[in-house]
């Protein structure tokens, strides 16, 4: 049973010279429960747009796409997005920025405290957990924002080249860290990336959106 059907899938959009731009064009698809599935394809292709419609943030012109038979018409906790840009707020600490949605979800305290400890941990945080995200690099930032989803112990997790702004070094480590978790966690994950290589390490298979013509 597929944990991510899209069907159908059309998406256009007006460029900035009035231009009608059509950027997704008939994509079905299907991700299976506990599957891991990179898209992969050159710059304006629509991969970030495809994401974003399954993420709930976007509406489709023309489709469907559903979780577990659940159509998806907005965003919701059972999938968790990670983008580019951790976008953790610098006025809180690392941990209370992993926290944010756990307390905007009103999760107990006792178990807010539990996750924190699993997740910090698990993304190599201990020790830079009370400080601001201006102290921190790149790769460490990101970490707390992949931390800051999966406290919220979503179904699916997204990520939109959540490693292209770090150093080849840290994308390295970033990566294998992404797998251990990936083993540990069983989340289905829908990976987007212009890096072959990056996608063929590591999913389970590989999706390739052609450029538009």
């Amino acid at each position: 049973m597929p944990a991510i059907k899209a069907n159908k899938i059309e998406k256009y959009y007006q460029s900035a010279d009035g231009e009608m731009v059509h950027a997704l064009k008939d994509v079905t698809l299907e991700i299976k429960d506990g599957e891991f599935v990179a898209i992969v394809g050159p710059s304006g292709c629509g991969k970030s747009t495809f994401l974003e419609i399954v993420a709930g943030l976007l509406s489709a012109d023309q489709g469907e796409v559903f979780l577990d038979d659940k159509k998806i018409t907005g965003t919701s906790r059972e999938i968790g997005v990670v983008f580019q840009d951790a976008s953790l707020f610098p006025w809180r600490t690392i941990k209370r920025n992993i926290a944010f949605g756990m307390e905007t979800a009103k999760v107990p305290k006792e178990e807010q405290e539990e996750r924190l400890a699993h997740y910090i941990e698990m993304m190599n945080l201990k020790g830079f957990e009370h400080k601001f995200p201006s102290q921190l690099s790149g790769g460490m930032r990101q970490r707390a924002g992949i931390a800051r989803t999966l406290v919220m112990n979503p179904q699916a997790i997204l990520m939109d080249e959540p490693f292209s702004a770090v150093d080849h070094l840290t994308r390295c480590t970033l990566q294998d860290e992404l797998i251990k978790l990936r083993e540990a966690e069983k989340k289905t994950i829908l990976f987007v990336t212009h890096d072959i290589n990056e996608a063929v390490y590591l999913a389970d298979r590989v999706i390739l959106f052609s450029p538009r013509p």
